[in-house]
């Protein structure tokens, strides 16, 4: 990969400009200075998958050596720089934010939360666990990421998190608001998912003076309310989605609002991939009866293939006694839930119901946020072997993100 001098020269500028020379630089005072490490690893990042083994070769190159000023080094150097970084992590990331508000005059916003998980390459690093996979790879061990973004029109990350691979969001949440918490202005929105919503979560928030909004799973109560949807009674709020509202509170919950939606284009794209659903049910069906015919044995994935399990087992399907058509109406009767188009959030702020829609759907900001992090600034898969060394490299990872979110709000045309 060439040496990119216009890369290198933005990252020298955003380097400078958030005080990194005394945020990172103080972390190691002999040998190759931490800062032009630094500075490299974020190049390489923002260029190329990130990997400490060949950012390290990257490094040595003559051009980029001349650049930083540094001689040549071996790999267990970066190794090395990579640990402290994230041995040091806590007292970088809280530094880091205070210059980052400082440099943004410090907002009052709100902020946004989310988390998601990344696979681990190796078995060393205890917070690599198996887990619910978001990023679709089951069979791979993994890790929980949680990021916090300064809401729009800022969409600047101000905070991340690194779990367990098994965490659920719930617990996750408390690492990753507590890690903001102290940036917040009293009055502040936090925006966060259903996932992550429950009763602990939200006292914490409200007792730091905070408001929340976020999404509720829907139980049978709110089918009660959803059956009784009346478009003359509900407030039209887009007409284009054909989207509805309600707004109601409970004496009960003190400054609780609780905004019910409905809308015509989610409840087709909901029925859309139920009978998605339904087909492929369909399919499978119809590849075990084509099987039962023939005599054959079932296809491997209807099958348990283990030496060691003895099964003996009997299928017997509908398809012999209706025909497709009808099948398939009974599968589409069995994957409707009733609940299509439906969803309902609730905040401890009160607001208008299209305002309480308008903030939730911000927080596509931060999804974006992690789109990038692992499509463009590809800080999957992690291949490091200690615990701070898987710190340190999310670390590098992030303030490269960090970069580009910063660039993308200063310079209007990006």
């Amino acid at each position: 990969k060439s040496f990119s001098i216009g890369t290198a020269l933005m990252v020298d500028d955003w380097y400078e400009r958030l005080g990194l020379n005394d945020i990172i630089g103080r972390h190691k005072s002999k040998g190759i200075a931490l800062d032009a490490l630094v500075r490299g690893m974020l190049v390489d990042q923002l260029g190329d998958n990130f990997s400490v083994l060949q950012a390290s070769a990257w490094l040595n190159r003559k051009e980029v050596r001349d650049h930083y000023g540094i001689r040549a080094f071996n790999s267990k150097t970066l190794y090395r720089a990579v640990e402290m970084l994230g041995r040091n992590r806590e007292r970088i990331v809280r530094e880091l934010q205070d210059s980052v508000l400082e440099l943004l005059e410090r907002p009052k916003t709100d902020v946004l939360l989310d988390w998601t998980s990344i696979v681990y390459y190796g078995d060393m690093a205890k917070l690599a666990k198996y887990g619910y996979s978001r990023d679709h790879h089951p069979g791979e061990r993994q890790l929980t990421l949680g990021a916090a973004q300064l809401a729009p029109p800022y969409d600047v990350p101000i905070g991340l998190t690194i779990e367990a691979g098994n965490i659920n969001d719930q617990a996750h949440m408390k690492a990753t608001y507590g890690q903001v918490r102290r940036l917040l202005e009293p009055g502040s929105l936090v925006v966060f998912d259903r996932g992550a919503n429950d009763k602990s979560n939200l006292n914490r928030i409200e007792l730091d003076g905070n408001d929340h909004l976020t999404a509720k799973k829907l139980n049978s109560s709110d089918d009660a309310v959803f059956q009784a949807f009346d478009p003359e009674r509900w407030e039209c709020i887009d007409a284009v989605l054909g989207v509805y509202a309600l707004k109601r509170t409970f004496p009960r919950r003190v400054n609780y609002y609780f905004y019910y939606f409905f809308s015509e284009k989610l409840k087709k794209d909901h029925l859309k991939s139920r009978r998605r659903k339904a087909e492929r049910l369909l399919a499978e069906a119809i590849a075990i009866q084509n099987s039962l015919d023939k005599g054959k044995k079932l296809p491997k994935r209807f099958r348990i293939n283990n030496p060691l399990v003895d099964v003996r087992y009997d299928y017997q399907t509908k398809l012999v006694e209706i025909d497709e058509e009808e099948a398939l109406r009974l599968l589409m009767a069995d994957v409707i839930e009733g609940r299509e188009g439906c969803f309902y959030l609730t905040s401890s702020r009160d607001m208008p119901a299209a305002e309480a829609l308008r903030i939730y759907r911000s927080k596509d900001a931060i999804e974006k946020l992690f789109h990038s992090l692992k499509s463009e600034v590809e800080i999957k898969p992690v291949r490091v072997w200690t615990e701070d060394a898987v710190h340190g490299v999310l670390l590098v990872g992030f303030i490269a993100q960090l970069m580009i979110s910063l660039t993308r709000f200063f310079v209007k045309p990006v």
